[in-house]
């Protein structure tokens, strides 16, 4: 397995004023565990060339213009994503008084981290497993950021693979703790870009209304191809509900897959400190079988594998990560 990381990319958010507890630990700590292992880290992916019209492919134009836009629609669209100003008009999870970057560098940062994300993708289809420390912004959808996630790097790198390498279908295996509208709403009608989600039942995004006032379906509700909700009291049952996903999404084409991307998120473990993942409560034991259920699935049918972090939140996020892999290595 190949590892790809640059300190260039790190999105940590607390250096930009914004007060959620996602920063640079949990990279660390992965970082010190594959060191030990006498393995090596890639980071030459800032160069890799990645075009407006790579955005394009995935988000409206009118979203695209915004983040490369002036610095008033750049905030504003930063802002909206990461939620930071509340309906009273106050900051919300943000002082700005404690940035050390801007938050038109936030763009540059994720465009960063989306390099990554194909890069990572890239190696996967030469040499069958590559891990990235960082990506998998789950929810930004086609026409803005969401949730945290400013742009989509995963539809990104699946459409990027399949303009620059020719990838007839890719797989899309979604574990965070909340359920993956973005990439759902991006790839609704696409069989060239399979998705399975297993998420909480209910909470964000799914505590808001489903229709909205012309009843219409809110495009967060939007189901994945294969669509997995764990209520509270079947927690227990959530590695059983996976292993029949990932069965059923086999089941979806007669070809196999060129690529499966797992979105690997730390977040249903028990011990992260985002209230938002709190109705989904996974013990360390539950994560790692979670973690070796996706992992054997694809190894037993020769599918390359690309895993993007995703979710994860606190001091202890990063045990989840590096219990798979030292189990792995």
């Amino acid at each position: 397995m190949k590892f790809f990381y640059n300190s260039l990319a790190l999105l940590n958010l607390p250096l930009f004023g914004i007060q959620i507890p996602l920063t640079d630990e949990r990279v660390q700590k992965i970082c010190e565990l594959i060191n030990s292992k006498g393995l090596k880290i890639d980071g030459d992916f800032t160069e890799l060339k990645i075009e407006r019209e790579d955005l394009e492919r995935v988000h409206t134009k009118e979203y695209v213009g915004k983040l490369f836009g002036n610095k008033e629609a750049i905030q504003k669209a930063v802002s909206d994503t990461f939620e930071l100003i509340n309906e009273q008009g106050e900051y919300h999870r943000y002082n700005p008084k404690d940035a050390i970057y801007s938050l038109e560098e936030l763009v540059q940062k994720v465009i960063l981290q989306t390099k990554g994300t194909i890069a990572t993708a890239q190696e996967a289809l030469k040499s069958g497993k590559s891990f990235y420390l960082g990506g998998g912004y789950h929810h930004a959808m086609s026409f803005a950021g969401r949730g945290f996630c400013l742009i989509n790097d995963i539809v990104i790198a699946a459409r990027w693979l399949q303009k620059h390498h020719q990838t007839k279908l890719i797989w899309i295996i979604d574990v965070d703790a909340h359920k993956g509208d973005g990439t759902a709403e991006l790839t609704q009608n696409d069989p060239t870009i399979r998705t399975l989600s297993i998420h909480m039942q209910e909470g964000w995004p799914l505590d808001s209304g489903k229709f909205d006032k012309n009843g219409n379906l809110n495009p967060w509700f939007i189901e994945s191809d294969v669509e997995i909700g764990i209520a509270q009291n079947e927690q227990h049952l959530y590695n059983e509900k996976l292993k029949a996903g990932l069965d059923k999404l086999v089941s979806l084409d007669k070809m196999k897959p060129d690529l499966a991307i797992i979105v690997q998120g730390s977040d249903p473990y028990e011990k992260d400190q985002l209230p938002s993942s709190a109705l989904l409560n996974l013990t360390q034991e539950q994560m790692l079988e979670r973690d070796l259920l996706v992992y054997n699935f694809l190894n037993e049918r020769n599918i390359p594998q690309a895993y993007v972090m995703s979710g994860g939140y606190g001091e202890y996020s990063f045990e989840i990560y590096c219990q798979f892999l030292d189990k792995i290595l």
